[in-house]
């Protein structure tokens, strides 16, 4: 969203990616753990162990608690999952400092969370920048829709709640700026209520085929990454994924329109999206049960689309999440 470019283009699509070499140390630690300790047997006391000991050794990246040890050596993650912690974010900001003399600051999670928006109103009133975009990021209401729903009280009312708050921070900049503020709203997703569960490890052992042995993956909530060991294992599971009817595998053709072809195939030589409202479980993040809302869907669906509101027209009109970026610049070089 923040490069202005497709996945292909940056090498960067997922937060975790197949890559031994560079899989950090912790992951080959746990690795050479399950070798002696069967704890894949119970993945709760591996999601306690993991989720521990990551507190202390490994703080940034996606939690993935739930990797089974036989094969988490072969995943690497991204070392930064924040928007602030993101080459393209620090790109921007030079971006925007040289082109449009506009600052760029992110006030969010991790160290911002609680009263993120009295902590926008306090920096702002204190920012002595001629020229500024200040991004907050609000991430409470992705989270309430992932365990209660999209469309649950609990997500409902806290998305009333954040609707009276941004208001109330509108008028007040609106009050001290005037025309010299710009002021949008935007998503980079939305979220689907969740109908049926798939258990795809139960369908490919059906084919005798055994993970780590056969072929490796990385099953996300929505999504499935598959490396054969040979051409007749990969037939196998593309067999299996074939009768499948709640999803499809991403051919070369939609890899070509998705723009997620990548040369080293760190993001599968096989890739699985289920349709809306389904979910794979058991996956490699939902530990205790599956998830009551998801997003991670096909771009064109529905229920995958987010959204932008913004109290300015401008010339550029973005038609996808890649396009945010564009219409920041494009908004500041119009200032200009």
């Amino acid at each position: 969203m923040l490069s202005g470019k497709y996945p292909e283009e940056t090498n960067h699509w997922l937060p975790y990616f197949y890559s031994p070499q560079e899989s950090p140390i912790f992951f080959k630690t746990l690795n050479k753990i399950g070798a002696v300790f069967p704890l894949d047997r119970l993945p709760s006391l591996r999601n306690l162990a993991v989720g521990q000991t990551r507190r202390f050794i490994l703080k940034q990246g996606v939690h993935i608690n739930n990797v089974p040890f036989h094969i988490i050596d072969k995943v690497t993650l991204y070392p930064y999952y924040y928007m602030h912690e993101l080459p393209f974010f620090h790109e921007l900001k030079e971006q925007l400092q040289k082109k449009c003399q506009t600052s760029l600051t992110h006030i969010g999670p991790p160290k911002t969370r609680k009263h993120l928006y009295r902590s926008l109103l306090k920096y702002i009133r204190a920012s002595n920048h001629e020229k500024e975009l200040v991004i907050a990021y609000e991430d409470a209401l992705d989270g309430l829709g992932h365990k209660f729903g999209p469309y649950s009280p609990e997500c409902l009312h806290y998305a009333k709640s954040l609707d009276r708050v941004l208001l109330e921070v509108y008028q007040k900049l609106a009050k001290c700026f005037g025309k010299n503020l710009t002021f949008f709203v935007f998503s980079d997703h939305g979220q689907c209520e969740q109908t049926n569960n798939l258990n795809l490890l139960s369908e490919l052992d059906k084919k005798t085929l055994n993970l780590g042995d056969d072929y490796l993956c990385i099953l996300d909530a929505t999504l499935a990454l598959f490396w054969a060991k040979n051409k007749d294992v990969e037939e196998k599971i593309l067999e299996v994924l074939g009768k499948i009817r709640i999803g499809k595998v991403i051919d070369e053709r939609l890899q070509k329109k998705y723009h997620i072809r990548f040369d080293d195939k760190r993001y599968g030589e096989i890739i699985f999206v289920l349709n809306p409202g389904g979910t794979l479980f058991p996956n490699f993040f939902s530990s205790f049960g599956t998830m009551r809302g998801l997003h991670g869907y096909l771009p064109e669906d529905d229920v995958q689309k987010g959204l932008l509101i913004s109290d300015k027209k401008s010339l550029y009109v973005p038609r996808h999440v890649r396009d945010i970026r564009n219409f920041i610049v494009n908004v500041f070089s119009q200032e200009t």
